[in-house]
C-alpha cells in the first residue's frame, strides 16, 4: 500500500485533506469571551440583526471589580469614533459582579452622562437621564449576577432592560429620542470614561 504522505511532497488526497481541515478551522466562529467569570459570546442578536463581539472587559471601582461589560455592534470598530458613527445596530451588555444599591448604580450612570456631554446635549437629554436613573433605583439592590443590557437600532431607538435573578421578567424602557444612544456609549468609551482600561478592552483589545 502507497503511503500519500511522501518526505517533502503531499499526494493529491492529502492536499485536499489538509485544505478541507484548514477551512474549517477558517469559517468556524470565534470562541466565547470568558470576562471574570462572565461568559460573552462571540455573537448575539438585536431584531433579528446579527452582532458581533466587538470587547469586554472589567469596570473597577476603589480597586474592586464592579462589572463587566460588553459590546456588540454589526461591524466591529476599534475607536471611539467609529462606534459612535456606526449606523448598525448596537448592544452594550452589564453584569454586576458584586451587590451594589440600585440608586448608587444610577447616580454613577449619569455622572458618565454628564462628564461625557456638552450642555445642551445634557439639556436634550434631562427626560431620558432621570427616566434612567429611577430605571435603575427602583430595582433596589443590584446583586451580583444581575444585569442591564441597551439595545439600540435605528427603527426601535434604545432598548434598556434590567434583569435580576429571581424576578419573573426584565424591567424593560424603550426611549425613541436618537441622541441618548451616542451619549450612554460614551460613558465607557468617551473622553472621560467610567474605567481607561474598560474602554481600551470594549475596543476591541484581547478579543
Amino acid at each position: 500500500m502507497k503511503n500519500h504522505i511522501s518526505a517533502g511532497r503531499l499526494s493529491v488526497p492529502a492536499v485536499l485533506l489538509f485544505s478541507a481541515l484548514a477551512f474549517f478551522a477558517a469559517a468556524s466562529p470565534a470562541s466565547a469571551l470568558d470576562v471574570a467569570g462572565v461568559n460573552y459570546r462571540p455573537v448575539t442578536t438585536v431584531q433579528g440583526v446579527s452582532l458581533q463581539l466587538n470587547g469586554a472587559g472589567v469596570r473597577q471601582m476603589a480597586a474592586t471589580p464592579l462589572y463587566t461589560a460588553g459590546l456588540y455592534l454589526e461591524q466591529k470598530a476599534s475607536t471611539t469614533q467609529g462606534v459612535l458613527q456606526a449606523k448598525g445596530a448596537k448592544q452594550v451588555r452589564v453584569v454586576m459582579l458584586r451587590e451594589t444599591d440600585g440608586k448608587e448604580m444610577g447616580d454613577l450612570l449619569a455622572k458618565g452622562l454628564v462628564g461625557n456631554s456638552s450642555d445642551e446635549e445634557l439639556a436634550n437629554l434631562i427626560p431620558e437621564i432621570m427616566e434612567l436613573g429611577t430605571l435603575i433605583a427602583e430595582r433596589g439592590k443590584l446583586r451580583a449576577g444581575d444585569s442591564f443590557q441597551i439595545d439600540w437600532n435605528a427603527a426601535g431607538g434604545t432598548t434598556i432592560s434590567v434583569i435580576q435573578r429571581g424576578s419573573r421578567k426584565p424591567a424593560i424602557e424603550v426611549f425613541a429620542k436618537p441622541d441618548l444612544i451616542g451619549a450612554m456609549m460614551r460613558m465607557w468609551i468617551g473622553e472621560h470614561p467610567a474605567d481607561p482600561a474598560l474602554k481600551a478592552a470594549l475596543l476591541g483589545q484581547g478579543v
